[in-house]
């Protein structure tokens, strides 16, 4: 763990201190409710199926900044590209809550190597584990995440078919070895991202509202010797997830 009890000093570089540099371009106020994307084409989809507009080239976040959307028809509401690792969705999540967002889906994929799991599927994670490194810094000591509960609640009800179940949030894409996965189905965990666990505690820490919707993207093989990892998502079942996702965003 990196958050020491007896560490009272303030951070050297804030959020809302670096949208507010020269370096960052000032002050921005965004939409009380983000939807934010780790998987490709989401902002494209999004964009083509709802008359959109830019509120802001390039969302001041501290890791390469990117567009963020407003859906005409609903004010309340803006989308953008969430990063990619725990790292950049937390300096994401950072910058959003200083720019007055207090809600937050997120919609990605996970690679599913739980039970009775095939992909297609679709998972609100109950929690999270946490196996990587970015909530260390925000907790003493952390083993778990979660969503925020209400807003878990809604999607369970708003999303068809979906599942609560836990999933466990890595930096080492490499490192998924058989031996380890094993040990997180033991710990009751059905599939891994990158990102999640680090949106549920960080989300928590800053007072942001934070749900998660995430599609099993592939099936991991459960022991050596199985058929090898292949992927599996389609351009349909993306598209269809997709829909699902904003039509339940769009209710908050």
């Amino acid at each position: 763990m990196w958050k020491y009890p007896e560490d009272a000093t303030a951070p050297v570089l804030t959020a809302r201190e670096h949208i507010a540099s020269c370096h960052a371009g000032g002050e921005l106020r965004l939409p009380e409710t983000a939807v934010l994307f780790y998987m490709h084409s989401g902002e494209e989809f999004t964009r083509r199926e709802y008359p959109s507009h830019l509120l802001t080239e390039k969302l001041p976040r501290f890791l390469r900044g990117c567009p963020v959307y407003q859906i005409d028809s609903y004010n309340r509401l803006c989308f953008l590209d969430g990063g990619c690792g725990a790292p950049h969705a937390a300096d994401t999540l950072e910058t959003l809550a200083a720019s007055g967002v207090q809600n937050v889906v997120t919609v990605g994929m996970f690679g599913a190597f739980g039970d009775g799991l095939k992909s297609g599927d679709i998972l609100i994670p109950s929690k999270a584990f946490v196996e990587e490194g970015t909530s260390l810094h925000y907790y003493e000591s952390i083993d778990d995440a979660e969503p925020d509960s209400s807003l878990h609640q809604r999607a369970m009800q708003a999303i068809p078919g979906a599942r609560s179940l836990p999933i466990v949030s890595t930096d080492a894409v490499y490192r998924q070895t058989f031996f380890k996965e094993k040990c997180w189905r033991e710990k009751g965990a059905v599939g891994v991202d990158m990102e999640t666990s680090a949106l549920f505690s960080v989300g928590a820490y800053l007072g942001v509202r934070v749900v998660s919707i995430l599609i099993a993207s592939d099936q991991h093989p459960r022991q050596e010797g199985d058929s090898p990892w292949q992927w599996t998502m389609t351009p349909e079942t993306r598209s269809a997830f997709f829909a699902d996702c904003l039509k339940f965003a769009r209710q908050l």
